[in-house]
């Protein structure tokens, strides 16, 4: 079953872009995020090697795969493993009051039962909505620079 979540961040698309996209920075605003950096330039084929913490405090290491880039408006990555595939795409539309935010994934494959039993839809709803949240408070903070 896909997960969606979504949450309309204060600030204009391309400034949320720019947040969104430092994979590097992701630990200053996402308190689920241990480490993340991005293998190569932002483009389909570049991958992320991430450090994620399940909403139960044990870290997960993950290294998907950027399958799609639309500049300012959308972003898509998988995680591969056998017989499972667990892509995840973000999306951005401008909205009066900024910019919303929608972040939706799902695994698929023969192996997807063991993928969620590792990571629930549950935690992994937990786990976009606390990094929405944080993305989105990062605006009313200063010391974000």
């Amino acid at each position: 079953m896909p997960v969606r979540v979504t949450a309309v961040v204060p600030a204009e698309p391309d400034a949320v872009w720019q947040r969104w996209t430092d994979f590097a920075r992701w630990p200053e605003w996402n308190k689920q995020c241990v480490a993340a950096c991005l293998e190569g330039p932002l483009q389909p084929g570049s991958k992320l090697d991430m450090q994620l913490r399940h909403p139960s405090g044990r870290d997960l290491y993950t290294r998907p795969v950027i399958t799609a880039v639309q500049h300012g408006s959308s972003i898509g990555w998988e995680a591969r493993g056998l017989l499972v595939r667990a892509p995840l795409a973000s999306t951005l539309i401008p909205e009066r009051d900024g910019t919303r935010l929608t972040v939706e994934l799902n695994a698929t494959g023969r192996l997807a039962m063991t993928y969620r039993m590792a990571l629930s839809e549950s935690a992994q709803a937990q786990l976009w909505t606390a990094a929405l949240q944080g993305l989105s408070g990062s605006f009313g903070e200063a010391a974000y620079g």
